[in-house]
């Protein structure tokens, strides 16, 4: 049996446990910089975390968090060590996700890309250098796609060009299809907290975060969950990203993903002419190994700023 057959076997057996965070025990809680949530007009309200002291190092980098997480799952290890570096930055909750824009109407990965710039431009802010993960990738090339001009680099994580390329993909996809309805009645709202099942019984400093995380994950509803999960299934660019290649990249490919195949990160990798940071990490990376995760991503925003410098 293949490796990445048996780990996930290993997660869906895992996930079949109580979510529930425990009654007594050390617990820790993430020291991340000051939020707010804003206005965006004619969209709602959004929760943000804009960090641009003065000195900070420019084009800020914008961050764009993973599927079924929000800003500060995804980024409660970068963060520090974006500030410890003096890099300026800008994150946010995106549509459906966390404390961000409600998913009320069908919308495409499209529609996302237009979030991020409608909040750029309300800002203030003009070029980033976007620092997507997981499904912030898709967004951060839509939003290169229809603004080259916003974005002065990429560095692109866990992600890849559609998701619909294996026999995997491609039956997740249609269970979550047949699943909708069960989502309108509120059922599998704990699935992002199922996902960490396993690195919480095996990482300790996963289980003292746990009781911070899963309230995290709550702020996601199913419903958003579902909504965005059909756009991501219906995105494909892997013949539209040729011209992207004179911008700056790079791609940081979790080698040991079981959600997002290796396969698939090397060919975004390869669309882009972009270079290959190899992280051997499976997809749960910036939750349960946010060291190594941010180190990898750091490398990744330096790289690309010296080809930005040339």
């Amino acid at each position: 049996m293949d490796e990445a057959v048996r780990a996930m076997r290993r997660r869906l057996f895992a996930a079949l446990g109580p979510t529930r965070a425990p009654m007594s025990g050390r617990s820790s809680v993430p020291s991340l910089p000051v939020g707010r949530l804003v206005t965006l007009p004619g969209r709602g309200e959004v929760f943000v975390r804009d960090h641009r002291p003065a000195g900070a190092i420019d084009p800020p980098v914008l961050l764009l968090h993973g599927w079924s997480w929000s800003l500060d799952v995804n980024y409660f290890g970068v963060m520090p060590g974006l500030v410890a570096d003096r890099v300026g930055f800008v994150g946010y909750d995106q549509r459906g996700h966390g404390r961000g824009l409600p998913a009320d109407r069908p919308f495409e990965i499209e529609d996302l890309a237009a979030d991020a710039l409608a909040l750029l431009d309300l800002l203030g802010v003009g070029k980033v250098l976007v620092c997507g993960y997981s499904l912030g990738g898709p967004v951060g090339l839509h939003l290169a796609l229809a603004r080259p001009d916003r974005v002065a680099g990429l560095v692109l994580a866990a992600t890849a060009l559609n998701y619909r390329q294996t026999l995997r993909d491609r039956t997740v996809w249609r269970v979550l299809t047949a699943a909708t309805p069960l989502a309108r009645l509120g059922i599998g709202s704990s699935i992002s907290a199922r996902y960490f099942g396993l690195s919480r019984r095996t990482s300790p400093e996963l289980a003292a975060m746990w009781p911070w995380l899963l309230s995290e994950l709550a702020r996601t509803s199913v419903s958003g969950v579902f909504a965005t999960g059909r756009a991501v299934s219906r995105y494909d660019l892997r013949h539209r990203v040729a011209g992207l290649r004179r911008i700056p990249a790079a791609v940081v490919i979790t080698t040991h993903d079981t959600v997002c195949h290796p396969g698939t990160q090397r060919q975004l990798a390869g669309q882009l002419e972009a270079r290959s940071f190899a992280l051997p990490a499976d997809h749960d990376a910036p939750v349960v190994r946010p060291a190594e995760f941010t180190a990898a991503l750091l490398a990744g925003i330096a790289h690309v700023r010296s080809l930005s410098s040339k």
